[in-house]
């Protein structure tokens, strides 16, 4: 656990820095909530956004495009190396367009009104 400690000493401060923000989220991990993790965030000045299920879904658009997408790419079985990254660039080329992912995005405060009401785990939606 001491590794993943010093990772966040480590990278956190530049991190935070760059976005101009204390404000800090993980997901639920149980290895994200322990008193020393909890501990070191604290007294290093960061706010923790939570708490989350461990089990709740990631409310970030590009989840959702990366699922759709390896999907489309799956479903050309690629045979080689070479051949994914081929089929990766036309998939996201062709398939995710811009208004695909402006609907993502017009759909997000229905997706998050939907897990707030399941208190925070997986809904339908």
């Amino acid at each position: 656990m001491a590794r993943f400690i010093l990772v966040y000493l480590d990278k956190l401060p530049s991190f935070m820095q760059i976005h101009g923000t204390t404000y800090f989220q993980h997901d639920g991990a149980p290895c994200h909530g322990i008193k020393p993790v909890t501990k070191c965030l604290h007294d290093s000045g960061y706010q923790i956004l939570g708490p989350w299920p461990g089990s709740s879904p990631d409310l970030n658009v590009i989840e959702n495009v990366w699922t759709v997408l390896k999907r489309k790419v799956a479903d050309k079985n690629p045979t080689s190396a070479e051949d994914l990254q081929k089929k990766i660039k036309e998939a996201w080329i062709a398939e995710i367009t811009p208004e695909y992912c402006q609907k993502l995005v017009h759909s997000m405060p229905d997706h998050t009104a939907a897990v707030l009401k399941n208190k925070g785990y997986h809904s339908k939606h």
